[in-house]
């Protein structure tokens, strides 16, 4: 077993200034979904003059970076995203979204949390790491993923990557204050549609409203649906984001489709035929009642752009996980930090991640670690404390010693 004395030795000697240093590269490099192309540039560059064994992009944009140790050991992946959401109110911010500065102590910009910080201490950490590998007697191998898309269509670009590494563990680089996140909820979007008859509002009988048959039908799915729940990961709830008709803008016109969006969050197991099937009984249910109800229910898709021009098609289905304190990459997580000095707590995620991917559709044991707190997340003033990143870093490097330790 790694001495704990042996790996507080080499996590000390973290430089501080690099990290902060690259963070604020890294923020100074605007990425939104889709227009990932210069950081991914830059990455790609980094990686390489910073020795990894091996740097690859692929054809979605994505950068990753290989460190290879002792042969015969388990494969870590620390993965994070590099885009973030848009700054849609600049003139509001008390400081430039992108200039990277650092103030009082925190590191300031858009994406410096969700999840810029993440993705600069993985980067040191695992270049550290292969500086000391004989020291801590390493075996196996660590992969960093730099992934595009991430806000737009989670757990998509996480597929690519596990095409070209897969890993026996994975640490998703996201906000948890420094705490092991080991699961989360995750996501579906669903769409009901009602198909009625078009008729002139004079003469209402003639035709059927898809608007008055859907709001009998929104307020029979309240009342009847149960969310699923877990010991942790809390309600598997369902919540309408969104109700439009056809036509909209037409004047004494019965509409004839109406169509509802909802946020379903997804529990550990759940499975898209058993989140379909829940709503489609209930539709039934509502037509026996009423029999010129004409519904149905869909996941929602739609389709997204690389900024390499691979456009790919999203269905809207990110499954929820969930991981037992006793499975080895928790355990040897939580012994890794608490090898350096840290005292973290298990939790859940409230974000989505693509630990729906790695966690939810292949069942690889996946964990969620990172500075700062969720709810600092794609705010106004959006800030970084620098002491966490720091402590980030050293964490990294604990996890994927401890997880890979010969």
């Amino acid at each position: 077993m790694l001495k704990r004395e042996t790996l507080h030795e080499v996590i000390c000697q973290v430089s501080p200034q690099a990290v902060v240093e690259l963070c604020s590269k890294l923020v100074g490099i605007p990425s939104t979904s889709g227009r990932e192309e210069k950081i991914a540039h830059f990455l790609s560059d980094l990686l390489k003059s910073l020795g990894y064994d091996i740097v690859t992009t692929d054809d979605m944009g994505n950068v990753v970076g290989r460190q290879m140790f002792n042969p015969g050991g388990k494969r870590l992946l620390f993965e994070s995203q590099m885009d973030h959401v848009d700054v849609r109110d600049a003139i509001e911010w008390s400081f430039y979204p992108y200039g990277g500065i650092v103030n009082n102590g925190h590191l300031c910009g858009r994406g410096a949390v969700d999840a810029k910080g993440s993705l600069a201490a993985m980067i040191i950490a695992a270049s550290e790491l292969k500086r000391h590998a004989k020291f801590l007697g390493l075996s196996g191998e660590l992969a960093v993923a730099c992934v595009v898309n991430q806000e737009v269509a989670e757990g998509v670009a996480s597929s690519k990557v596990h095409e070209l590494f897969e890993p026996d563990g994975v640490v998703i680089g996201e906000a948890s204050n420094l705490n092991i996140k080991r699961g989360q909820r995750g996501r579906a979007e669903l769409i009901i549609e009602v198909q009625g008859k078009s008729a002139h509002t004079s003469l209402p009988l003639s035709g059927v409203n898809a608007a008055e048959k859907m709001v009998f039908l929104l307020s029979y799915v309240r009342q009847h649906f149960l969310p699923p729940r877990h010991y942790l990961l809390g309600d598997g709830i369902l919540v309408l984001t969104d109700l439009t008709t056809s036509p909209s803008s037409g004047t004494s016109v019965l509409p004839d489709r109406c169509v509802a969006t909802f946020d379903r969050r997804l529990l550990a197991g759940e499975t898209e035929g058993q989140v379909l099937e829940e709503i489609s009984r209930l539709i039934s249910l509502a037509r026996d009642i009423d029999p010129d109800i004409n519904a149905d229910v869909r996941i929602s898709e739609d389709y997204v752009e690389c900024f390499t021009g691979k456009r790919i098609r999203v269905k809207h289905f990110a499954p929820g996980w969930f991981f037992e304190e006793s499975e080895e990459l928790v355990e040897k997580a939580l012994r890794g930090l608490r090898s350096a000095g840290m005292d973290p707590s298990l939790s859940e995620s409230g974000f989505g991640t693509n630990g729906c991917y790695y966690g939810g559709i292949k069942g690889i044991p996946t964990i969620s670690f990172g500075p700062s707190e969720e709810k600092l997340a794609h705010t106004k003033d959006e800030r970084l404390d620098v002491d966490q990143l720091v402590k980030a870093t050293r964490g990294y490097m604990s996890i994927a010693a401890s997880f890979l330790e010969g």
